[in-house]
Parts: structure tokens; sequence; C-alpha cells
């Protein structure tokens, strides 16, 4: 197992940093120039290229996977045990490091990228029950006005805002089918 206290580069965490914001959050001013010059205080070209495609494609592991921290320290025990270019357990410690705190942050960057259609923005309800009615069964019935805003993450979008009524047959089919769509949610999610 990777140790977790090791020490770690400083350095070599700031560049996973930069380079993660860069990659993930289209922060175009951290260039390869600032990471090379700034960040790894002017390492050689060579080595800058050689160490920016090691740790391009050790991210693109990391998050393709979307590693939880167990398949992560196999992960990089097996990095640091690779007979070429193995990572040295300050390396794996610092990569550890960057991955605790910026797993979340990258996850749901993703997700918002890759959310193109609407979504529920906010809901909110209210009971009514009627008290005048053309015919006597109506009176004194119940139901359910919902309001939902829908819309997208992109701020050029102006939110949609739909409005329904549900009497209590209506609520308990609704009810019987999100029910349906949770299971399903859950099948197909890996918990951890």
């Amino acid at each position: 197992a990777v140790c977790i206290m090791a020490d770690i580069d400083k350095p070599l965490l700031a560049f996973l940093n930069g380079l993660a914001k860069r990659i993930y959050f289209s922060e175009n001013e951290i260039t390869d120039e600032v990471l090379r010059n700034e960040v790894l205080n002017g390492i050689p070209e060579e080595d800058y290229s050689a160490l920016l495609k090691r740790y391009q494609l050790l991210l693109n592991n990391l998050v393709t996977a979307d590693m939880d921290f167990t398949q992560l320290d196999a992960f990089l025990t097996s990095q640091v045990k690779k007979r070429q270019g193995a990572l040295s357990e300050k390396e794996a410690a610092t990569v550890t490091r960057f991955w605790r705190n910026q797993k979340a942050k990258i996850h749901q960057r993703l997700v918002e990228q890759s959310t193109w259609d609407n979504k529920v923005k906010a809901i909110s309800w209210r009971v009514d029950v009627r008290t005048k009615s053309k015919e006597s069964e109506q009176l004194n019935q119940a139901s359910a006005i919902v309001e939902m805003q829908l819309g997208t993450d992109q701020k050029t979008t102006p939110n949609e805002v739909v409005r329904f009524e549900l009497d209590s047959k209506k609520l308990a089919e609704l009810l019987a089918q999100v029910t349906e769509v949770e299971k399903a949610v859950e099948r197909y999610s890996h918990t951890s």
C-alpha cells in the first residue's frame, strides 16, 4: 500500500493542480510555459515534455475510472512497483493528496459539462382544497399544485417554468413512477 503520510512533492502537487485546472476547468491561462517555468522552476523542455505526457496519462486514468481511494491505492502501488518508469513513494503520496483534494471537484465539473438537457433547478408545491364547484362530488377535494423550474447550467439560457395539478389518484400514479425511476437509478449506480 502507498504510504499516505509520506512527504509530498510540492512542485509536483502544484503542477497536477495546474494541469487539472487547464484540462478540466478550461483555465487556458495556465500554459505549458507557466507550468514549466513558474511551477516547475524552469526545468528543461525535454524533461517537461516527458513529465507532461506521464501525468496527463495518469490523470486520464484517474478521471476516466473515477477511481475511489481503494482503487487509487492499488493503482499507485502497481505504478510504484513497475520496473520501468515507476513512481517514487513521494510521487505516489503527492498523487494521492492531489486526488483526495480534487476528485469531487473534477467529477462535478465533468457532470456539468456532460449535461446538455434541462434539469430540475427548483420545485415548489402547495395543496388546494376546492370550496366551490358546480358538481358536489368535487367539493372538498384536495389537489396538489406543483411548479418546477427547468433549466441548464448555462447562464445564457433562461429557466422554463412548468406548472401542473394532481388529484390524489394522479399523485399516487406519479409517486409509483418516481419509485420505479429511483429503483432503476439505484440499480445502475455504483455506491461506495
